[in-house]
Order: C-alpha cells, then sequence, then structure tokens
C-alpha cells in the first residue's frame, strides 16, 4: 500500500494559514484594513527573518544560544523599522488587557 504525504501537508499548510488570518498582530494604523495590517505585518516578519537567519520555530539549528538572542534582536529590531516606516504604531498589549477605570 502507498502512503502520499501530500493530503496531510496541504490540510497542515491550511490549518497554519487559518491561523495566521485569525491571530491579530501588535500593530495599528487607523487608516489601513485589518487585512492590510495582517498583509504587512507578515511580509515585515518574514524580511526581517530573512535578514536575520532567526525563525521563531527553529529550535534547533546553527545559532547558540547567544547568536539566536542576537539574531532575535536584528529580527525584533528589523521588524519594527519595516512597520514604523509603513505608517504604524505598536499596541501596548499591556495597556490594553488592563480594566479601565469605572466612571464616577
Amino acid at each position: 500500500m502507498f502512503f502520499s504525504p501530500l493530503p496531510l501537508a496541504l490540510g497542515l499548510a491550511g490549518l497554519a494559514l487559518a491561523g495566521c488570518s485569525a491571530t491579530s498582530v501588535p500593530w495599528r494604523n487607523p487608516s489601513v484594513s485589518p487585512e492590510q495590517t495582517r498583509h504587512d505585518y507578515y511580509a515585515c516578519r518574514r524580511q526581517a527573518e530573512r535578514d536575520s537567519g532567526w525563525r521563531e520555530e527553529s529550535a534547533s539549528g546553527p545559532f547558540r544560544d547567544y547568536d539566536r538572542q542576537q539574531a532575535k534582536a536584528i529580527a525584533d529590531s528589523s521588524l519594527k523599522a519595516c512597520m514604523v516606516g509603513l505608517g504604524y504604531q505598536p499596541i501596548d498589549r499591556a495597556a490594553a488587557d488592563r480594566p479601565k477605570p469605572a466612571a464616577p
């Protein structure tokens, strides 16, 4: 019996893409749609990872811990520069999660 991994791979890819589209990004630009924001964020993130050599899912690779931390810092900086360059502002997640004070 021959087993083809293609249907499984396609299913997993579909799930991964569905997860990406539902995830909110930590940036905002009131003049841009949420879909465009996600597109810009993931494009900037891919470019930052490519430039730095860092990838979140690469738990084991050629980098040692220190090198991985340095690559992550470079990737984060590159991502921020890209998003700010496109007119986005970072969202303060901690402030957004705090309860609002009650009106007097």
